[in-house]
């Protein structure tokens, strides 16, 4: 199933690292703390957890996971600055904002010896992370994920990471000119899972092509959330629905292809193909 397959280890590797059961298998292999002089890079934004701060929940935060030197960065306003978490020894850290820069595509990078302090280690309480940083307590709790039918703004309302990967995608004008110069009504229903990592990454494209084909056009896109271990869900049994993402081109009601596996690296292309448009 394509959700196990291209991105599934940085997703594995965040929840075993949050739950801290990477000391007793690679611990030797992280880093257990900002390591000096070094840039630090590889650090893309995630979804897998929202963040309360004070007991309220941060409508601003933003989590970012590096895949080079396994930690896991917070940034919102509500905490006194960013502040970075590590796997291996459970240090917290806070940095200076000066030295944190976020790219586009949603991505960050932090420059050499950013440190302001070392904070008491984070605590592991069932499914949360919880960590205070200058008397402010925060928890990072699993983000409960979409299940349903949603459209395109709800997707870039629940997530930021979703949003960036939209707004980074350029779909080729070409071929969205092809499309809204089809007169026939197509509805084209993805569906996904916001705990996938391969729909992070490809989910976001078909929704810059809707962004882009606008509210008016006769193409319309509509995502269809599934819950993990989706086999019973009546949904996704009715149309046969084995692995995410999936997407079914529906013409005047009636299927007439699917979207699957590289053919989401460019939707609008795909979309031209199964309609027969040249």
């Amino acid at each position: 199933m394509m959700q196990r397959t291209v991105f599934s280890g940085r997703t594995r590797w965040l929840i075993v690292a949050l739950c801290g059961l990477l000391l007793a298998s690679t611990a030797g292999q992280l880093v257990a703390q900002s390591p000096a002089g070094v840039k630090q890079t590889g650090f893309s934004l995630i979804d897998d957890y929202v963040l309360e701060v004070s007991g309220k929940s941060s409508r601003d935060a933003a989590l970012y996971a590096s895949s080079q030197t396994p930690a896991i960065l917070v940034l919102s306003q509500d905490l006194p600055a960013p502040v970075l978490l590590w796997p291996r020894s459970r240090q917290v850290e806070t940095l200076q904002m000066l030295k944190v820069t976020r790219l586009g595509g949603g991505a960050v990078e932090i420059f050499p010896d950013p440190v302001i302090a070392v904070h008491s280690p984070f605590r592991i309480e069932g499914p949360e992370v919880r960590f205070v940083v200058d008397g402010i307590a925060a928890t990072l709790t699993p983000k409960p994920p979409l299940v349903g039918l949603y459209g395109v703004s709800t997707m870039a309302d629940y997530s930021a990471a979703y949003r960036q990967r939209a707004e980074a995608y350029t779909p080729v004008e070409e071929v969205l000119e092809k499309l809204r110069a089809d007169g026939r009504s197509v509805r084209v229903r993805v569906f996904f899972g916001t705990w996938c990592p391969t729909c992070g990454q490809m989910v976001p494209r078909i929704m810059k092509v809707a962004q882009r084909l606008g509210a008016e056009s006769s193409i319309q896109v509509e995502f269809y959330g599934l819950p993990r271990g989706f086999a019973g869900d009546p949904e996704a049994e009715k149309y046969g629905i084995e692995f995410v993402p999936s997407g079914i081109v529906f013409v005047d009601g009636k299927e007439l292809g699917r979207i699957n596996g590289d053919q989401w690296r460019s939707p609008e292309r795909t979309l031209v193909s199964i309609l027969g448009i040249t």
